[in-house]
């Protein structure tokens, strides 16, 4: 009797395509991530104090003044501690001579981009984009150390957005390359029968 191995349904490539795409899925994983998380840091406006700063504030809305304790500004790195103490921030419009008010951040919002980490101590809401004059000194006239406030608009939202971005992408790859497993499986174990009846 002779025995023949008939290669019916889809080839073993798509076993193949499988690690492919997932393999290309962790790769985007990663540069999605990095891109995206490269790009919050740079929104956020640093500003050295004690001292005067000003912003310019390109749209409406919510703002969160973000305390680093770890940060680099141009060439020089700082680290301080982090509970910031004493520390009493003001700020006022340019173009009004308006003072806007701060109040304690309402989420204890806390982040980590490379040698940056940060925490929010302040929410604030302007009405019209402009340029705003930040304050910031120690309560009572005493001396402290330099520190980097950082303020920016919607961190929390575009942090969320790029986590669950990033994770879409890969358990997407991963839900595809094992789709694409299971199907070739089930086509060639029927292609497999199939020619089985067909030489019995």
């Amino acid at each position: 009797m002779n025995h023949f191995e008939v290669e019916e349904g889809p080839g073993r490539w798509y076993y193949g395509l499988a690690a492919a795409v997932f393999v290309a899925g962790c790769v985007y994983f990663g540069v999605f991530l990095w891109q995206n998380i490269s790009r919050i840091g740079e929104n956020l406006t640093q500003v050295v104090v004690p001292g005067k700063s000003q912003l310019t504030l390109s749209k409406p809305g919510k703002y969160t003044i973000f305390y680093e304790h770890q940060s680099v500004v141009g060439n020089k790195v700082y680290s301080t501690g982090q509970e910031l103490s004493g520390l009493e921030c003001s700020l006022v419009s340019m173009d009004t001579g308006a003072e806007i008010a701060l109040s304690p951040s309402a989420m204890n919002s806390t982040y980590s981009l490379g040698s940056r980490s940060g925490v929010s101590v302040f929410d604030f809401q302007i009405e019209r984009p402009g340029v705003y004059e930040l304050s910031a000194q120690y309560s009572e006239g005493r001396e402290g150390p330099e520190v980097v406030l950082a303020i920016g608009q919607g961190f929390a939202e575009d942090i969320f957005k790029t986590v669950f971005g990033a994770l879409g992408i890969l358990f997407g790859s991963i839900g595809l390359a094992v789709a694409i497993i299971v199907i070739t499986l089930i086509k060639r174990d029927k292609a497999k029968k199939h020619a089985a009846d067909r030489y019995a």
